[in-house]
């Protein structure tokens, strides 16, 4: 800290003091905002210095640990960036009697070391000078001058996109495969996608146990929850099929047992083929000769209607086919764009 103070002598070069002096004289009152615990460090002497420097200014320099508050947002995780304010004002002193600023050229400065110390974040720096802010609400503090600096953790998202997205996506696809399998493999295609949902399933509940705990859903947890459900989609698909193919199978053949012509039958022209038939009056022969080709119409119509409603089903079974061929691939495409436009914009 450094401060003007018209009351000491005026000095030509810097000279060393004891730091009772600005104790005894005028000591500004700093007070760190986000400060959770601040900790000074002694040795033989306490860790601190004061210097007057030409004409009338004194420095006091001090070192000392602070653990700060940091409000965090995981929403965009696993492409958070959290941003750490540090804020240092006066107490009792309004901007009127006190005005604060950093001191240039030094400002607000990091160790080198510190981003090798933050494996998974890139690290910056920024400060900036606030003239006039109310930091207390509801208080009867005046305005304060203050310095402000924030520490800029952004999180490096390479290892999850190769841990995460990228196994999750690839699983996703395999489900896809089943699309080029045969309907009637049922195994093979069924344990495909089974085999597929589970592995994604188990992926999201390791990460649920790896990442920060939110009330709120995360980035990571909307990727893993549409993974989920377009696979569920690729299962309902096949199922549909399956019912489709399972309505139109032929049930047990039926058989139909027509009496034997007997000589007399023959005679009388009943087992004669019915293009052959002469009627010339109402007699009972001629009335189960009527009845049997009205069956035979009716017969035919059915027949008929069962095949314009087997052709109905395989038609709808192909168009279920190329819905879940293109559909959910289509799907999937859509929710990208959307969702690396939204977290990582």
């Amino acid at each position: 800290m450094s401060w003007s103070e018209p009351r000491v002598q005026e000095v030509e070069t810097t000279v060393p003091l004891n730091s009772e002096v600005v104790r005894k004289a005028w000591l500004p009152d700093l007070y760190f905002h986000e400060a959770r615990d601040v900790t000074t460090f002694m040795m033989i002497q306490n860790v601190e210095g004061v210097y007057l420097m030409p004409p009338k200014t004194f420095l006091f320099s001090l070192m000392l640990q602070t653990r700060l508050a940091c409000p965090m947002m995981f929403a965009k995780y696993p492409f958070d960036v959290q941003t750490c304010p540090i804020t240092v004002s006066s107490y009792k002193y309004g901007d009127k009697e006190l005005e604060m600023e950093w001191l240039e050229p030094l400002g607000v400065s990091a160790d080198p070391g510190v981003a090798r110390q933050l494996p998974g974040y890139d690290f910056t720096l920024q400060y900036n000078n606030i003239s006039t802010k109310l930091w207390c609400n509801n208080c009867t503090f005046e305005p304060a001058s203050m310095g402000e600096a924030r520490l800029v953790l952004a999180r490096q998202y390479t290892l999850h996109l190769l841990t995460i997205y990228v196994p999750s996506s690839l699983f996703v696809a395999v489900s896809w495969a089943s699309f080029f399998w045969p309907p009637d493999v049922i195994p093979g295609r069924t344990v495909l996608i089974i085999t597929s949902l589970l592995t994604v399933v188990s992926m999201y509940a390791a990460i649920g146990q790896k990442s920060p705990e939110t009330s709120y859903l995360k980035a990571v947890d909307v990727w893993m929850f549409m993974c989920i459900v377009l696979v569920v989609l690729t299962l309902f698909q096949y199922a549909i099929i399956i019912t489709l193919r399972r309505r139109r199978s032929p049930g047990p053949a039926s058989t139909t047992v027509m009496p034997q012509n007997s000589p007399d039958q023959s005679r009388k022209g009943i087992g004669t083929p019915l293009g052959q038939l002469t009627i010339t009056r109402s007699s009972p022969e001629s009335i189960a000769s009527t009845a049997s080709v009205s069956n035979h119409v009716k017969g035919q119509e059915q027949q008929e209607q069962s095949s314009s409603s087997v052709l109905w089903e395989i038609e709808i079974e192909m168009k279920v086919e190329r819905a879940g061929q293109f559909g959910i691939p289509l799907i999937y495409l859509l929710f990208n764009i959307v969702y690396w436009s939204c977290y990582l914009a």
